[in-house]
């Protein structure tokens, strides 16, 4: 079972290959007559899957019923992530020639690129308050041609924050796979470089990182903050390096969780698996396992067996919304009553 989180992947010898993208564009503007659809009544998850032969995204309740093909598209379509009230999709895409972040309604519809600049950016994540993403950067320039596909080895990527509109664009520092903390302080990261992959926590407020588990775990992916803050599920990797061209590969991965501070680590699988997603309670996991493809299955950490959630083709990038934890927080609200209100 060998998967990476937000790419494609290949396995060499007995390894997975992580793939990163990149490529040119052609300009598309925002529709100016933007047609907000409802959030939906009921538990969903979108989530990327090739059972077609073509990385689309696709929506199925939290049971994995109702499997549904929002995009449809010939492109890549590819890391689909909620907003917080659950009325859009926030998901990266190659259709303009170069993989870049675009923005759907819930139901598929208004299918619109937030850039106007040329660049190449991948790993969306949205903060708590709705109003900035975060996301992966790097230069079309330094991609590489993997698979019909134009991807930046890893070294080469950098984390940005921006309004939802595009403007106000900020970089952090250098890393990828950012995912937002509830209360909109930090956000937690993958490390870039040659040497390792660490585990990285970036403070918003004093423009600062940290990392953590760097000699336990120097090989980490995929992290992903619980919807209460209080732990940060990742991937630990095994037999990972950096191939020639600066991309990753690894043997096996193991999910693992871990508190904002660096303790309490908790081994939660045991076989190969990757990718994984809270459920808005905290109580369960969907994550990636290898069933032929890539599958996705949900866990409850109060225990009992892995469902199996999709069978057809290759399947990843989960994210998980339910209408019941969904919140729409007003101007004045601070990011603190924000993370409060969300996990009550």
């Amino acid at each position: 079972m060998k998967h990476k989180s937000v790419t494609p992947f290949l396995e060499v010898k007995d390894y997975t290959k992580f793939l990163i993208f990149g490529g040119v564009i052609a300009l598309l503007l925002f529709s100016s007559t933007t047609v907000w659809t409802e959030a939906p009544t009921t538990t969903k998850v979108v989530f990327m899957s090739k059972r077609d032969g073509n990385a689309e995204i696709y929506v199925m309740n939290s049971d994995g019923s109702e499997q549904i093909n929002l995009t449809q598209h010939p492109a890549a379509d590819y890391t689909p992530t909620w907003s917080p009230n659950g009325k859009q999709i926030l998901f990266s895409s190659d259709r303009d020639g170069i993989f870049d972040l675009y923005l759907m309604e819930a139901d598929g519809k208004n299918v619109r690129k937030i850039f106007g600049s040329r660049k190449y950016r991948i790993d969306p994540t949205w903060a708590p308050d709705g109003k900035q993403i975060a996301y992966t950067q790097g230069d079309p320039q330094k991609a590489k041609l993997q698979f019909g596909l134009r991807f930046v080895p890893y070294a080469d990527l950098t984390l940005y924050t921006s309004t939802v509109s595009g403007d106000s664009v900020e970089k952090l520092t250098d890393g990828f796979q950012p995912t937002w903390s509830p209360d909109g302080r930090e956000i937690a990261f993958v490390v870039g470089g040659h040497k390792h992959t660490p585990l990285g926590i970036f403070d918003l407020q004093r423009r600062s990182r940290k990392m953590l588990l760097l000699k336990e775990m120097p090989w980490i992916s995929d992290p992903r903050w619980s919807a209460q803050g209080d732990r940060i599920a990742f991937t630990k990797l095994d037999g990972a390096e950096f191939d020639a061209q600066g991309f990753l590969i690894y043997k096996k991965g193991t999910i693992y969780t871990i508190d904002r501070t660096g303790r309490g680590l908790h081994q939660i699988t045991d076989e190969n698996t990757t990718d994984p997603t809270w459920s808005p309670d905290g109580n369960e996991l969907i994550y990636n396992a290898r069933v032929g493809f890539s599958q996705l299955f949900k866990m409850d950490l109060n225990g009992g067996d892995p469902t199996q959630l999709t069978h057809d083709g290759s399947n990843s990038s989960p994210d998980w919304f339910d209408p019941f934890y969904s919140v729409s927080p007003s101007a004045h609200l601070s990011t603190t009553m924000w993370g409060k209100i969300k996990a009550d």
